[in-house]
């Protein structure tokens, strides 16, 4: 009977447990965020390139992930691929698969040309994903990793048909081939093979950084393609004599018996049996062949008997790279945009818990934002805590005004006031802790449910001021809305998923007694009218303009839609334009400007009513919308 490598067996049943149990939990409790990609050495790897070469993180990543990604390398030049050998969950299952297919007898080996041809796929793979990644910060191998699909649950970052490819070629392609995902389609795969040629990959680098330096401007495609291309000449050209290689197995071939049981064994296939030092590429130190062997000091690491030395090494490693990346962070972006003397007199400030600061997209909107600002000279984000830094010229602004500039106010519509309440009471006061648009969404679900309020808007300040309105008569007590807005925990549904959420505010001042304003004084306070134009809409006077007003009605709660319903009625060349007023009681109007000699009233209403909002993105491709808006009746028309 063979013995079991219960070193590996162990950390594979500890990575397969531990993201079982993160997939179950996230069934379960959908507040729950884990993150399956917190020590990913290849997306960390990936970062790294993006930092260098567009002095930006890749999508989420932090010093973590690149740190994750320093010790990979240092754990294959020093040792061997003992990630993929221990740790990687495709590797895993691809080699539980593939035992399957030896016992059904189904699973082959390739060798020769054939072999060495599938290599090549897994090289391309590789120059692709890191190409794009590095032109864009973001991670080009989420489209189609079998692993990110399965566990985000095929999220908004997947390419669908790419990810069932993936998986397909995973799962299929084990049972028929050895390790097919891993030898042939995995870009890490071809990364860990090219640092075992470490050599190779340091001295490209190397040369790409001194021509740099002396001045020539090389796009990073060129160094990427070299290594790519040489590392996979070196792969099959090497393969059985991998250098440096300074860890390996040995054979004392003077007490073996030529049982072949490590070469049965070995999850490579690599033919130990014959080998007096395993040096091949895909030797991953996994250390089957040293527990299967069953004569003492036959099968050796560095002909010692050191069998727990891969497992001990891997774990030292993975501790060193997660204590490393919590020495420091690298900024997500780090953008500077004022003059070296602007930037060398800059003030310096800084805040947390920014929860829209969370990959490189929302940085990149911050800092878009910030520089619109004159006086504002680069902008840095950190998302492992939610941070910005922020340089600004100090004549123009403090921190309270710096503040101002990132806030983003609010109104928002709890519950439409019912027509037989005639004038509405609201409170003023200030909250702690609550700053961020996140704030507002949550704040917003308190009140629905522990109060009859109506609506809430933000305003600027330290603390931010909070109005809450409330039908007249429905309003809680001070100490009531005090309690609830203090609440420790949310619970709270969106699109069926639950989420629990632990809450941080505190009321600070709260105005003594509630002031009363009419129903039409509420709805111009919460009131914010959209306005669109289009079709050529200064090309035509006003006396061929007509107005097709609709009064909004329930419409009103779907304003993050209107933008869908503005593009589809753009669709007739007739309508030039959409926006949204008050009538005389405070009710929103939908206003739209037509051509008269162009459309038609009727063309408009059914445009309206259509079953679908036919819609066209920023870069020209059309989108289609199942319509959520209802007018049954008709407008009315006016000049």
């Amino acid at each position: 009977m063979k013995k079991q490598n219960w070193y590996k067996l162990l950390y594979q049943f500890a990575i397969i447990g531990v993201l079982t149990f993160m997939g179950f939990r996230l069934l379960f409790d959908k507040a729950y965020a884990p993150d399956f990609e917190a020590y990913c050495p290849f997306g960390g790897i990936q970062a790294l390139g993006s930092y260098m070469t567009m002095d930006s993180l890749s999508c989420s990543m932090t010093s973590t992930q690149i740190m994750m990604g320093v010790v990979l390398f240092i754990g294959i030049v020093l040792f061997s691929r003992l990630f993929c050998g221990y740790i990687c969950p495709l590797g895993t299952v691809g080699e539980w698969i593939g035992k399957l297919g030896d016992r059904l007898k189904v699973r082959i080996t390739p060798k020769g040309f054939v072999d060495y041809a599938l290599r090549l796929t897994k090289y391309a793979l590789l120059f692709i994903t890191f190409y794009f990644t590095l032109k864009s910060s973001e991670l080009f191998c989420k489209k189609f990793d079998p692993y990110y699909a399965a566990v985000s649950g095929f999220d908004s970052d997947v390419v669908l048909l790419w990810a069932l490819l993936a998986i397909v070629a995973l799962v299929v392609g084990s049972l028929f081939v050895r390790l097919f995902w891993c030898r042939y389609l995995c870009p890490l795969g071809a990364l860990s093979a090219i640092f075992k040629f470490s050599w190779w990959f340091l001295g490209v680098m190397a040369l790409y950084v001194i021509l740099i330096l002396v001045g020539l401007e090389i796009s990073y495609v060129y160094p990427l393609l070299v290594i790519t291309a040489g590392g996979y000449i070196l792969e099959v050209t090497r393969m059985k004599k991998v250098w440096p290689d300074p860890v390996h197995i040995t054979r004392n071939t003077e007490i073996c018996i030529d049982c072949g049981l490590c070469s049965e064994t070995c999850p490579q296939g690599i033919d130990v049996a014959r080998m007096e030092k395993v040096t091949h590429t895909d030797c991953t130190l996994c250390g089957d062949c040293l527990h299967a062997c069953p004569e003492k000091d036959t099968l050796l690491i560095n002909k010692k008997n050191m069998k727990w030395l891969p497992a001990a090494v891997l774990g030292a490693l993975i501790i060193l790279g997660i204590a490393a990346g919590s020495l420091f962070e690298l900024p997500t972006i780090d953008q500077k945009w004022g003059t070296p003397e602007q930037l060398e007199n800059a003030g310096v400030f800084e805040m947390e818990g920014l929860k829209n600061i969370k990959c490189f997209g929302s940085s990149t909107a911050f800092a878009n934002q910030m520089r619109r600002h004159e006086g504002i000279y680069g902008v840095s984000t950190f998302v492992a805590n939610h941070k910005v830094r922020v340089l600004y010229d100090t004549s123009l602004y403090n921190d309270e005004k710096l503040q101002q500039l990132m806030f983003v106010p609010v109104k928002r519509v709890i519950r439409p006031v019912t027509k037989d309440v005639d004038s509405v009471i609201h409170y003023t006061l200030t909250i702690d802790k609550f700053f961020d648009p996140l704030d507002a969404t949550y704040l917003q679900h308190l009140l629905n449910q522990k109060t009859d309020a109506c609506g809430f808007q933000t305003e600027f300040a330290c603390p931010v001021i909070v109005r809450i309105y409330f039908p007249a008569g429905k309003e809680p007590g001070r100490e009531e809305l005090t309690e609830v807005i203090e609440s420790k925990n949310l619970t709270f549904t969106s699109n069926d998923n639950e989420f629990h959420v632990k809450l941080p505010y505190r009321v600070i001042t709260f105005d003594d007694e509630p002031l009363t304003m009419s129903k039409r004084e509420y709805a111009s306070a919460m009131f914010i009218p959209t306005s669109s134009r289009f079709n050529g809409f200064s090309n035509f006077s006003d006396d061929v303009v007509s107005h097709y007003i609709l009064m909004m009605g329930t419409n009103s709660s779907l304003k993050a839609r209107y933008t869908y319903l503005v593009s589809h009625l753009s669709n007739d060349d007739g309508i030039i334009a959409f926006e949204t007023a008050l009538d005389s009681i405070g009710a929103e109007m939908g206003v739209i400007h037509f051509v008269d000699t162009v459309t038609a009233p009727d063309n408009i209403f059914a445009a309206v009513n259509a079953d679908t909002l036919v819609f066209h993105y920023t870069d020209g491709r059309t989108g289609k919308l199942v319509n959520p808006f209802s007018f049954p009746d008709p407008g009315t028309v006016k000049k």
